[in-house]
């Protein structure tokens, strides 16, 4: 018994190390993604202002609500699960099917979803865009939906294979070569060309993903029958449907927030609200790209162990905290200062928003380690009514936040909506596969959440002044531990220059 209490500790560490070398990988490249965002943020303050960059946010909803509709959010998801199973079985035939079966549902879907774009233009322009007159940018964004479809079955591809470096190498080029795109159309057309940028970004993802797909994951020749590839067709379709039909109430509803506050406030607050969820996408990417890219295949090859899934969740799960948590700190000290910096002192109504956006992460982040892991077991049904709940209690939230407290309510209302997805998360995988959370992870999630809503109540006490240096104190003191915690992880000097070296 203490031999296996051992062996599993050991385990433990490997698993902790491959995470966080896979992390570091992602990381390496989300630094650069980071660095071109900030650039196109503050380029696009500057030159559209607001109003602008709300227009952008609309567009870019569009956009991906409808890529979302055409169902090809399910069947990505669904190619990097079958295909993860399929390369940890070496069934190279399966592999091969599940990709051209992917080919056919993406000409399929995405040509239907432009067909209706064409058709639907008028109300498309009206309800989504807030007026007639942006009907030739709904052209555009019928052709950047054919481009998004394909860009996504290619990165689907590489991290069914697991190719986290390629996949950072596919982030950076991809965001350097969109912001050369950008940049040039938006400074000679203004908003005019923000439907051009769009389309322009999604071709430039094409091409890299494309490329890195034929350099690093060859299949070999195989004649598949049509009812191999129509078989694989279909199981992408049966996962991807009612993967899809989750996403649409909840995801979906995300992605449409900055239509409703279009309707509900104005384009202005629109371009509020854009700024915030881009600071929020941005300052923790990595942590999205690893979760996406690395710990989602690690979880659906254990799909079916329970054990090992609690293990995963717990590991992640501390991972979250450890890394994320003194960023968060450190960006709620900073952000009446970073709001200008950033874009503009435009955009000042920003900085309350950010700061209940930075709380209610710390939910969303750990909660993310738990949905993963739902989706991973393929559990529709239990799935779907998640994320109606989460796109639900988003909108009612948002609604009341927004009707109390106008724009600022957006925030209050992220944080109740991430902390119910939290809760209903945990209870069902508790019940599920048992999942217990770690002691260490109580605490560091208990400590990180306690010092959030600290600094965020301090002007409400009339200790505005102290704010912005105990602020500072908590982030230092987390970032020490974690550190002191990560570096014992690794295995010091010795344990990073293996994973420089390896043997």
């Amino acid at each position: 018994m203490l031999l296996s209490a051992v062996d599993r500790e050991h385990n433990d560490h490997r698993y902790m190390k491959s995470i966080l070398k896979a992390t570091a990988i992602l990381s390496s490249g989300s630094l650069v993604s980071i660095l071109v965002g900030l650039v196109s943020a503050k380029f696009s303050a500057l030159l559209l202002g607001p109003s602008g960059v709300g227009y952008m946010g609309l567009l870019q909803s569009t956009l991906s609500l409808v890529v979302l509709v055409a169902g090809m959010g399910g069947i990505s998801a669904g190619l990097v699960r079958a295909g993860a199973r399929a390369r940890a079985e070496e069934n190279i035939r399966q592999e091969a099917a599940l990709r051209s079966g992917a080919w056919l549902l993406c000409w399929c879907l995405g040509g239907l979803a432009v067909v209706l774009i064409f058709v639907l233009r008028g109300p498309l322009s009206r309800v989504m865009l807030g007026g007639a007159e942006h009907v030739g940018a709904v052209w555009l964004i019928g052709a950047a939906v054919m481009l998004m479809l394909a860009a996504g079955i290619q990165s689907s591809i590489l991290n069914a294979h697991h190719r986290i470096g390629e996949l950072a190498r596919v982030g950076v080029f991809n965001s350097m070569l969109g912001l050369a795109l950008m940049l040039p159309l938006i400074w000679v057309w203004r908003e005019r060309g923000i439907a051009w940028a769009l389309c322009a970004g999604a071709a430039a993802n094409l091409l890299i993903a494309s490329y890195y797909v034929r350099r690093r994951t060859p299949v070999p020749c195989l004649h598949l029958t049509a009812r191999e590839v129509w078989a694989a067709a279909r199981a992408l379709l049966h996962f991807g449907i009612p993967y899809n039909a989750s996403f649409l109430v909840g995801t979906g509803v995300q992605l449409a927030l900055p239509i409703f506050v279009l309707h509900a406030l104005d384009i202005s607050s629109v371009g509020f609200y854009r700024a915030v969820a881009g600071i929020s996408v941005t300052y923790l990417g990595f942590l999205i790209a690893a979760m996406g890219q690395d710990y989602y295949p690690r979880v659906s090859a254990v799909g079916d162990q329970p054990f090992a899934l609690a293990r995963l969740i717990n590991e992640q799960c501390r991972l979250v905290l450890l890394l994320a948590g003194p960023i968060i700190l450190g960006m709620l000290a900073l952000v009446p200062y970073l709001v200008p910096l950033i874009y503009s002192r435009q955009f000042a109504p920003t900085v309350s928003l950010l700061e209940w956006q930075l709380i209610g992460d710390i939910f969303k982040f750990t909660a993310w380690t738990m949905g993963f892991v739902m989706l991973a077991r393929g559990s529709s049904l239990t799935f779907f009514c998640t994320e109606l709940v989460g796109g639900t209690s988003l909108l009612l939230f948002s609604w009341l936040g927004m009707r109390w407290f106008g724009l600022e309510g957006l925030g209050v209302g992220f944080v109740l909506c991430a902390g119910v997805g939290f809760l209903l998360y945990w209870l069902l995988l508790r019940r599920s596969i048992g999942l217990r959370w770690t002691n260490e992870n109580c605490l560091l999630f208990c400590i990180l959440t306690l010092a959030a809503f600290t600094i965020r109540v301090l002007p409400y006490a009339g200790l505005e002044r102290l704010r912005t240096p105990v602020a500072l104190t908590l982030a230092v003191l987390a970032g020490l531990g974690s550190l002191y915690i990560i570096w014992g992880e690794v295995g010091g000097l010795r344990g990073v220059l293996a994973w420089r070296h390896p043997a």
